[in-house]
């Protein structure tokens, strides 16, 4: 095992300033302000248009930092997490981003001024991270037509901004333009099911499947993952469910098949499949092992915040 570093050490924090904050300029100069004034040694480095959010985190590891503070959207920091776990570095969270669920659900205050404190005060806690392939993910990852779906986001963001509004635009506009489902080979835990359907998406966050409105919290929290299997009754359906989703109406039975466990294999018959890990695209070759890896990354949370 990797040592378990003191949180005394050198900390470096990583900031995106293209994660989607209102005001980047006020979060960039909170952020140097703090480690400016803080005791402990901070390091602020930015991710700029060419560099590689993961090396940098190499790197700040590698040079044997304590502390790695992500100040990103969910997609920066589950990059950040990925090179942390299993190293003994401990991963802070200042939410810059879109909808931070990660941060969020561990009660991390979405203050940027208020998040730096409470890395200042903190506790490190266990967490438990979700794998595809051995890629880390927090909060979800998902095969099927969301990966669409966050490619027309993309075109959106560039268009009007980012906005939740524009987010979900986004995922209308990609189900009206594209509708096709997989014929799968779903095993959980030994057990195989055979299945047709649009969209696979397993979660991790407890906190984003209640955001969600959706069953499956609990078995998250007692370590398996959620997996999610949309019913394959159309396009028009397809769309009414993301309707619900976005105002918490959406149902098990009605709108999606809910099947949970720790270990969990999924075959599209196809090779290759663009994959969605916490908001980012990846190209993964299938079939695809969904894993829960328990305590693999050490988080630094609220000191009030219950376990």
């Amino acid at each position: 095992m990797p040592p378990d570093r003191t949180r005394q050490g050198r900390t470096v924090a990583i900031v995106n300033p293209g994660s989607g904050s209102d005001d980047i300029d006020a979060l960039i100069g909170s952020v140097s302000r703090f480690f400016d004034s803080a005791a402990t040694p901070g390091d602020v480095r930015m991710v700029g248009a060419r560099d590689d959010i993961a090396q940098m985190a190499r790197r700040a590891v590698d040079e044997g930092a304590a502390t790695v503070v992500a100040v990103g959207g969910d997609g920066t920091v589950s990059t950040v997490a990925e090179i942390l776990a299993g190293t003994g570095t401990a991963l802070g969270v200042v939410p810059a981003g879109t909808f931070n669920y990660f941060a969020r659900g561990l009660g991390v205050p979405q203050d940027p001024e208020a998040a730096l404190q409470a890395i200042a005060e903190g506790t490190v806690r266990p967490v438990t991270l979700g794998r595809i392939n051995g890629r880390v993910f927090l909060n979800n990852a998902s095969v099927g037509i969301y990966s669409r779906i966050r490619r027309q986001r993309e075109r959106t963001y560039r268009r009007f901004g980012r906005s939740r509004l524009a987010a979900y635009w986004s995922v209308l506009a990609a189900i009206v333009r594209i509708y096709r489902p997989m014929r799968l080979r779903l095993t959980v835990d030994g057990h195989e099911r055979r299945l047709k359907s649009s969209l696979v998406f397993v979660a991790n966050s407890a906190y984003q499947i209640e955001q969600f409105g959706m069953d499956g919290a609990d078995a998250v929290r007692a370590g398996l993952l959620a997996v999610y299997v949309s019913r394959d009754t159309g396009r028009w359906h397809l769309i009414k469910q993301a309707v619900r989703l976005a105002l918490n109406g959406i149902q098990r039975g009605r709108d999606f098949e809910l099947i949970t466990g720790r270990e969990i294999v999924l075959d599209t018959r196809r090779p290759w499949h663009h994959v969605v890990r916490d908001g980012e695209l990846a190209r993964l070759r299938g079939p695809f092992r969904f894993e829960s890896d328990p305590q693999a990354l050490r988080v630094i949370v609220p000191k009030d915040t219950a376990p």
